[in-house]
């Protein structure tokens, strides 16, 4: 087996890697449906705001597995990892040796790596986190359950907050003089909800990043539902959006919910929440919509149950501190 750098200007080498993550997932998450191929590697490519590298496993060249780290510029000290291997190709060391080659080529800022994983159960969770990631250093920094709702057939109606709120929706994007604001919320959203071990601190999203963001989904032909409310000051003071896919087979997406501190206990998660899903089943192109909350999250946990979404799966968070790790060479790069 001959472990090398996958170049993303090698359109082949990420078909490639398109196919191995597709073949490794659905064997992991029965029922899931993926991204298609064209708005995968444009997510790969995509270089404002990160910066990511993919290691790949061949055997007589055939690509067999991959890993990936990406770094986000405002967090240069965590490095995201990711591994596929080929079912086939499973429990041959090879997923082990690819997440080392993944921590080797993050960039030497990277102190904290963390990863993610969905699996059908609990028990899966804990087979993983036994037999794979703890003899890599990894720990669970905390658990979340996946939730989905059935757009066709949910009873919503709109949720009215107590006070004096405007709710409004809007596709693609917020107004321009409200999307400084929005980034705030967006920020705020993994630091202020429980998050286990991670430790996430608040990180305003610039205007230019909310705009990229939206850019990059459009150009994936997915579409951004966004749900705000505003005070009778025109502050906003809650958001939720909701992604939707290009393939309808595929469940939305919700990406975050957020209420201001303070403002909260006026029902304005909730609200947001139901008027971005009653947009999106207005807007169509979608039958299910999924998200998930921290398992400590009892609050999102209440909102989810109220709006009728069902737990479908279980997801874990990863990291590993390796502050004295071996660093590649720009030679062994």
């Amino acid at each position: 087996m001959d472990v090398r750098l996958l170049q993303l200007s090698d359109g082949s080498a990420l078909a490639d890697a398109y196919a191995v993550e597709c073949a490794a997932t659905s064997h992991a998450r029965p029922g899931w449906v993926p991204l298609g191929e064209a708005a995968r590697v444009a997510a790969w490519r995509a270089e404002k705001g990160w910066v990511r590298h993919l290691a790949g496993a061949f055997d007589d060249d055939h690509l067999i597995a991959f890993a990936s780290s990406s770094t986000a510029h405002d967090t240069p000290e965590t490095s995201w990892v990711t591994v596929s291997v080929l079912p086939q190709h499973e429990r041959r060391g090879i997923g082990t040796e690819l997440a080392q080659a993944a921590e080797k080529i993050s960039p030497a800022s990277a102190q904290r790596f963390v990863a993610s994983a969905y699996r059908p159960t609990a028990r899966d969770i804990e087979s993983l986190l036994w037999g794979f990631a703890r003899p890599l250093g990894y720990e669970r920094a905390t658990t979340e359950t996946v939730v989905e709702l059935d757009l066709t057939s949910a009873d919503l109606t709109a949720v009215h907050p107590r006070g004096a709120y405007t709710l409004s929706s809007h596709l693609n994007g917020v107004p321009k003089n409200l999307r400084e604001q929005v980034g705030v919320l967006k920020g705020l959203v993994d630091a202020e909800a429980p998050h286990g071990e991670l430790g996430w601190q608040p990180r305003p999203v610039s205007v230019g990043e909310y705009e990229e963001e939206i850019a990059l989904w459009q150009e994936q032909g997915r579409t951004a539902i966004e749900s705000i409310a505003l005070d009778r000051h025109g502050a906003v003071v809650a958001w939720t959006c909701l992604v939707v896919s290009a393939d309808p087979d595929r469940p939305a997406q919700i990406e975050g919910t957020l209420v201001d501190a303070r403002h909260r206990g006026r029902r304005l998660g909730a609200a947001v929440k139901a008027a971005c899903l009653i947009a999106a089943r207005d807007q169509g192109g979608t039958a299910r919509v999924r998200t998930s909350s921290d398992d400590g999250n009892v609050w999102m946990q209440a909102i989810n149950e109220e709006l009728g979404f069902v737990p479908v799966e279980s997801e874990v968070l990863l990291h590993k501190d390796d502050r004295t790790r071996r660093r590649a060479t720009a030679t062994d790069r």
